[in-house]
């Protein structure tokens, strides 16, 4: 099995994502990321969006419903069927397709925006990725990221303390235990960017590549978290 097999692999239990995703449609969250969303385009609609790592389509659904055209690619078939049933209940048509975020099938540029959520360190060539999706982009397109240093515990004793605190505290409040990720250390040592500091790394690749303004706002959770988010991460 490959490295892309393995992930794909990795991402065919989506009943837990797709959970957490479901509760994101129900709650505050929803509202919050259009905000967040309407701020960065700047009010503007009926653009051509793609979202890639779509997941369970939350991205997909909310700015489909702002009243654009998107498209959602995943690697996961389970991920797709899952964001298709959300859009369908939220009464938005976005369109999924399974595809590799290292070469999609799309021509050169075709969106307004790409937009992705925790999927650049899942990807086993993050820097290729990102030169391919800058050629997807339209004259004065933009690349939306939104991800962290998931699993910098596993590499920095510090970090690993701070985590096993939060972690601590989550369940003295709520009562329930929660790992702010599994301890499949080997799977994340296959992907370059598990021990990398961001967006630091980010910052120098879009750059290096041609984008002519990188701007980076680091505590989006504030926004976009509930509570018990906030706690633990």
């Amino acid at each position: 099995m490959n490295i892309q097999e393995k992930i794909e692999d990795w991402w065919s239990d989506a009943e837990e994502y797709d959970s957490y995703i479901k509760q994101e449609f129900q709650d505050d969250r929803f509202r919050a990321w259009k905000e967040l969303f309407t701020e960065h385009l700047g009010g503007k609609t009926n653009l051509r969006i793609l979202d890639i790592g779509t997941g369970p389509g939350f991205f997909a659904s909310v700015l489909a419903d702002m009243g654009n055209e998107v498209i959602g690619i995943d690697c996961s078939d389970a991920m797709l069927e899952r964001a298709r049933r959300n859009a369908a209940q939220l009464n938005v048509n976005p369109r999924f397709y399974k595809m590799d975020a290292h070469h999609t099938f799309f021509e050169e540029m075709s969106f307004d925006w790409i937009v992705s959520r925790n999927v650049t360190w899942t990807l086993h060539r993050p820097e290729e990725a990102y030169m391919h999706w800058k050629k997807l982009l339209k004259l004065g397109g933009r690349l939306l990221i939104f991800d962290a240093n998931w699993h910098r515990q596993f590499y920095d004793r510090e970090t690993a303390r701070r985590v096993r605190e939060r972690e601590e505290k989550y369940f003295e409040i709520y009562g329930k235990e929660f790992k702010v990720c599994t301890e499949d250390k080997a799977f994340y040592d296959m992907l370059p960017l598990s021990n990398t500091m961001r967006p630091r790394w980010d910052i120098d690749i879009l750059q290096k590549i041609g984008f002519s303004h990188v701007s980076v706002k680091e505590d989006i959770g504030s926004r976009v978290y509930e509570e018990w988010e906030k706690e633990l991460y």
